[in-house]
């Protein structure tokens, strides 16, 4: 019984560190965005100003002074995103633009085609299916080649849609939505089918209603992927006022605008967050279902 009971208390340890060192990021880029530019010009750039000249280690250079709890508090890069420039803001609606269709689409089109791998009877169909899901192997990268091939060929090489197409069609949602289909009660469907329902009736009146843990999980899942999404958006977009927030916060960084990078990074959460916080309760559950059959 002691032996169990430190076992448990180590692995709660070890779970807390975990989380406290996942947070620490998190916490880091929030308290920094109160610190005031010159604060942050002061501490996280690399060249020689007015306010680092005293600090300097090592002849003309001056190195990173990272700190959690600025000096002095201050609201200027949120004021400066906000209020004086909020041209930044621009980008936070790009990436809005991305993620609701990508997300809505997934929703709709994963399910129906989930539905479809496991009630058609065809000879090749698990075939088809572990073909299908093997590119889940593959790096974006490699598949950004036939992508961009794809997208050439349509004439949507330069538009939003070369991006939210494939992210619609990605099988990972697929995937997921027909491992829990495989734990359904076939003597359910089969009973709607002798009374006559279509199997556009059964999956919309017995199949849908049930799958509500893992269509959450794989809004959050999937919502994670496309809101950080970067890779695709530089080989598709290639003007910089159509950039979603993602890559704009890199050329923010570059630009020594230390003050607003840490602010847009605080407000770029936000969206995830919410998301997080509104399928946490059905996300492990959800993803459960990956283990059945």
């Amino acid at each position: 019984m002691r032996l169990r009971r430190l076992t448990y208390r180590a692995r709660l340890c070890i779970v807390a560190a975990s989380a406290v060192i996942s947070l620490l990021p998190v916490a880091f880029i929030f308290l920094n965005s109160f610190m005031s530019s010159t604060e942050s010009e002061m501490r996280y750039t690399s060249r020689v100003t007015p306010h680092s000249s005293l600090g300097l280690t090592s002849g003309s250079m001056h190195y990173v002074e990272m700190t959690f709890v600025p000096d002095l508090l201050s609201l200027s890069g949120y004021r400066q995103v906000l209020l004086q420039d909020p041209t930044h803001l621009r980008f936070l609606w790009n990436s809005l633009i991305l993620a609701v269709p990508i997300i809505a689409g997934t929703l709709v089109i994963s399910p129906l085609a989930a539905y479809g791998f496991e009630r058609v009877r065809t000879k090749h169909k698990e075939k088809l299916f572990f073909a299908y899901i093997l590119t889940m192997m593959l790096p974006m990268q490699v598949l950004l080649v036939p992508h961009f091939l794809a997208a050439n060929f349509l004439g949507i090489s330069r538009n939003y849609l070369a991006i939210i197409l494939p992210a619609i069609f990605a099988p990972f949602g697929v995937f997921l939505i027909r491992q829990q289909m495989k734990g359904f009660d076939k003597s359910v469907i089969e009973a709607a089918k002798i009374d006559g329902a279509s199997e556009f009736q059964i999956f919309k009146s017995i199949v849908l209603p049930n799958l509500k843990p893992t269509m959450t999980a794989l809004m959050v899942l999937a919502f994670s992927e496309v809101w950080n999404l970067v890779d695709q958006a530089v080989v598709f977009i290639h003007e910089t006022r159509h950039l979603p927030l993602s890559v704009h916060l890199s050329a923010v960084s570059s630009d020594s605008m230390v003050s607003v990078a840490f602010a847009l990074s605080s407000l770029f959460m936000i969206p995830a967050l919410i998301v997080f916080i509104y399928g946490q309760d059905n996300l492990a559950e959800g993803i459960g279902y990956t283990s059945f059959k």
